[in-house]
């Protein structure tokens, strides 16, 4: 079982998507870190450059991110090392624990494995007895690859507001990224859940799991029993 992103995709442009990454806000992290969680061991599964793993560190005391791709953990490693945390260049799949993580986290991630339901399966056997799994990933309910005007338009009209959020340097660097060739070809091979695709395929891998809609997203908690069994 593989992983159908091709890592040389994000190698294209892992510099450029991690500085995009950071003048988003929050980081993607804000939502998440309000549930609060805290433990001995965290995996990010599909870390990136490491924001999210970045943002764990003072409430784990282990913190793994995952990713496919060398550029980006070469700069995670750069950026956001630290003494509790330990990056590691692999496929998901390829992803073995014997002691298993409090905390299973992966953003925007899932949507690019050839066996959706083999993911879930997989990280949910990486969490402890009352470890929480926090899955997110992106949802579209209109079709399964958004056109490329879906991407390019709202980054025009926002473009005005980016100025006054993050000043004119940036905000131009942020739409000529979201109209860049490498970065819009990423997105254009992307296939995506609708809402009721994604509560059905979740629901089923993760019975009394919790919902959240985040608009470009959905996301998922679920806490695995204290005893191992199964939540019916």
């Amino acid at each position: 079982m593989t992983q159908i992103a091709d890592p040389q995709s994000f190698d294209r442009f892992a510099l450029d998507y991690d500085r995009f990454v950071s003048l988003l806000p929050g980081q993607n992290t804000a939502w998440l870190l309000g549930l609060g969680l805290k433990g001995k061991r965290a995996l990010d599964a599909g870390c990136g450059s490491g924001h999210a793993v970045e943002a764990l560190v003072d409430s784990f005391q282990e913190v793994i991110g995952l990713d496919l791709s060398g550029p980006l953990i070469e700069i995670a490693k750069a950026r956001r090392a630290r003494p509790n945390v330990r990056y590691v260049v692999e496929d998901l799949f390829g992803l073995e624990d014997e002691d298993g993580f409090d905390l299973v986290y992966s953003h925007t991630m899932l949507h690019h494995l050839e066996d959706y339901r083999a993911g879930l399966e997989h990280l949910k056997s990486l969490v402890r007895p009352g470890g929480t799994v926090v899955l997110i990933d992106n949802v579209c309910d209109l079709y399964p690859t958004p056109p490329r005007r879906a991407y390019t338009w709202p980054a025009l009209w926002s473009f005005p507001g980016e100025i006054r959020r993050v000043g004119l340097h940036d905000a131009w660097f942020q739409l000529r990224f979201w109209h860049s060739g490498p970065w819009l070809a990423h997105l254009l091979s992307d296939r995506y859940l609708s809402r009721e695709q994604f509560h059905e395929l979740y629901g089923s891998v993760f019975p009394g799991a919790w919902f959240d809609d985040l608009g470009f997203a959905l996301a998922m908690v679920w806490t695995a029993p204290p005893s191992g069994g199964e939540v019916q």
